[in-house]
């Protein structure tokens, strides 16, 4: 082979693994936006129990008000719990948007470089 032949295959090769760590970035980003989705809707339900008992008509037991604080009080800590896991995943999901925005920035370089490469050969 020739050296520009060389240099072409190396430009390749650099491209082929520059695509693999774009399409890597994209799967990583899917799975944080998934699980974005799916805390925000597990925080919504939780939000609705914590919001929807109430009392019933009439008086209501001791044990029974008691058992609902409870329940609250169980419900309002997975709440702040699931909160804050959407609140990193929010996070982890920016920062792999940027790597993703990265890495289709090298394979564009990339391309850019191996075109000019062949222009010249």
């Amino acid at each position: 082979m020739s050296r520009r032949s060389d240099g072409l295959a190396t430009l390749d090769r650099l491209i082929r693994v520059r695509r693999v760590r774009a399409r890597l970035a994209m799967a990583a980003l899917g799975r944080t936006q998934v699980r974005s989705q799916s805390e925000a809707a597990l925080l919504a339900r939780v939000s609705v129990l914590l919001g929807g008992g109430g009392a019933a008509a009439g008086v209501v037991a001791a044990d029974a008000a008691n058992a609902r604080a409870a329940a609250d009080a169980v419900l309002g800590r997975l709440a702040d719990d699931i909160g804050l896991r959407l609140s990193e995943t929010r996070a982890e999901q920016a920062r792999l948007a940027a790597a993703l925005g990265r890495a289709r920035a090298a394979v564009d370089a990339a391309v850019a470089r191996r075109t000019e490469k062949a222009g010249e050969a």
